[in-house]
């Protein structure tokens, strides 16, 4: 998957993704975990071919972000905000949580998912 969260977006469902991908890293950080990150394609191209690999082709594929994947980040933040020693921050936090998530069930409900970023996938074979 391409890196989605410190980038901005430049279309509504693109700027909820993004929003909701730092909610998610913002609440792990204060629950005391660590956020995964993605590699850009680029990056792995690279270092595939420092190891000595030929890359024999690249595809992106669209990505379009549904309920699931919407109920699932929300309930991740919810649980992580649950383990905050600062009450009056985790309920504000939980209060955001609640808007953004109207906000991209509404879009969702209008244009079917969000769409934003690609996942990929690279053929390579030892040079």
């Amino acid at each position: 998957m391409e890196p989605y969260v410190p980038y901005n977006a430049n279309c509504r469902a693109g700027h909820l993704v993004v929003s909701i991908g730092r909610l998610r890293d913002a609440c792990l950080l204060l629950a005391g975990e660590r956020p995964y990150r993605e590699y850009p394609a680029d990056w792995v191209i690279y270092h595939l071919q420092q190891m000595g690999f030929e890359i024999v082709d690249l595809k992106h594929y669209p990505i379009n972000y549904g309920h699931n994947w919407l109920t699932g980040q929300m309930e991740m933040c919810r649980q992580r905000v649950n383990t905050f020693v600062d009450r009056q921050l985790a309920m504000s936090m939980l209060e955001h949580i609640n808007q953004l998530e109207q906000q991209a069930l509404l879009c969702i409900a209008q244009q079917g998912s969000l769409k934003h970023g690609a996942d990929y996938v690279i053929s390579a074979k030892l040079a």
